[in-house]
């Protein structure tokens, strides 16, 4: 093994509107982690990590991932850079997870299973899709067996790109989990059921057009709009020019919030300005990226 060597994990969206806990996309925004291989023992993160120790899920997930692999004295110096916006439901967990695990899978010099990796990483997130993203690449689907998960990755010949809008006021995980309801009608289930079968036909197929009704959902989104203002007015496409909606493929909640996500075919920037002045005319101060697919997911680089 070299001294060192770099991980760079993208971020994720989630969801996509009905495919809740299920359906994800690996987003080209990344996590780096520089590595290096030290002779004293420790862990030592050098500025560029503003979390504090119990905070930071990547040491966590490294710790944890050694123990697994049988490393019983780590010696690494580390930097992180992270621009991916944390609590606005871009995986900025999973992909931390994700680095950490892959920097013990390379300290070890050895080769472990997505199986191997996705049964380290679930128990830490609390939920699959975001770390299937950024672990997989491209386009994902998960699912939960026992006390486990699995992941596969989608083909699929859409022609996209995705426009994040990301206000300033931040949603956690779990506050976006307890707005929830605990039951749901049997035809709201259906409902998502349908929608998100067509979710994965329209991707696989490249049809787009089948896209927007494809990410109606009424399992989650409903609700989470409530959490900031302005959410329910661009999953309504309100005031939306034509020649926008018509390069729109969907707009959905990106994971639980509180940043927002169109899946777009052209006139991005048009689209990014909509969103955010969409959002501030609510009260809801943002910006906006434009990013492609990540169809690499995490990835090593030796140096």
């Amino acid at each position: 093994m070299n001294s060192s060597f770099r991980v760079r994990v993208p971020a994720s969206t989630s969801n996509l509107g009905p495919g809740f806990d299920t359906v994800s996309a690996a987003l080209g925004l990344h996590l780096v982690i520089d590595v290096e291989v030290a002779d004293t023992p420790g862990v030592e993160w050098a500025s560029g990590c503003s979390l504090p120790p119990e905070e930071n899920i990547a040491d966590l997930a490294l710790r944890t991932a050694a123990s697994f692999l049988g490393l019983d004295r780590l010696a690494l110096r580390m930097r992180m850079q992270n621009p991916i916006p944390l609590k606005r439901g871009l995986g900025s967990s999973g992909a931390a997870i994700i680095a950490g695990i892959k920097i013990a899978e390379t300290v070890a010099g050895r080769q472990i299973s997505n199986e191997e990796i996705f049964n380290l990483a679930y128990p830490l997130e609390g939920h699959p899709d975001n770390i299937a993203a950024s672990l997989l690449g491209g386009w994902a689907l998960s699912r939960v067996e026992n006390a486990g998960m699995r992941a596969e990755r989608i083909d699929s010949k859409l022609p996209c790109r995705f426009v994040l809008a990301i206000p300033e006021v931040t949603v956690s995980t779990k506050a976006a989990r307890q707005i929830l309801p605990d039951r749901y009608t049997r035809t709201d289930a259906v409902y998502n059921l349908q929608r998100c079968a067509l979710f994965v036909h329209a991707l696989w197929s490249g049809q787009k057009n089948l896209l927007r009704e494809a990410s109606r959902d009424r399992l989650h989104q409903p609700f989470r709009s409530k959490l900031v203002p302005g959410l329910e007015e661009l999953l309504q496409f309100r005031n939306c020019e034509s020649r926008l909606a018509e390069h729109m493929l969907s707009v959905t909640i990106s994971g639980s919030g509180s940043a927002m996500i169109a899946i777009a075919d052209g006139l991005y920037e048009a689209i990014g300005g909509w969103m955010i002045k969409t959002l501030k005319d609510c009260g809801t101060e943002a910006s906006f990226l434009i990013l492609d697919l990540d169809q690499s997911g995490a990835c090593v680089i030796r140096q």
